[in-house]
């Protein structure tokens, strides 16, 4: 990984995600590591690794600590999606 095997030899690491595809479940997966890496080395160990740590991953990959806001648009009435609308017939 990233950081190297003795970041994270010491941790039990366990994960279950729900919902979504097999990509959103993989990329929250590895969100939640990242995560908790982080908050591992914030509470238990010093300030100053969890900043190395932190600004490492977000050199890496920006979206390994920040959540993607994207979500589905709901669908309107007037049309079969979120912006298509029905073909207008004059006859």
């Amino acid at each position: 990984m990233l950081l190297g095997k003795e970041k994270f030899s010491g941790l039990d690491l366990r994960c279950r995600v729900k919902g979504g595809g097999h990509v959103s479940q993989i990329y929250a997966v590895r969100q939640a590591i990242a995560k908790a890496i982080v908050a591992y080395y914030q509470k238990y160990v010093d300030e100053a690794t969890k900043k190395e740590i932190k600004d490492l991953l977000l050199e890496y990959d920006r979206t390994l600590l920040v959540a993607d806001p994207r979500r589905c648009e709901p669908k309107k009435f007037g049309g079969r999606g979120a912006r298509a609308r029905f073909q207008k017939s004059y006859r």
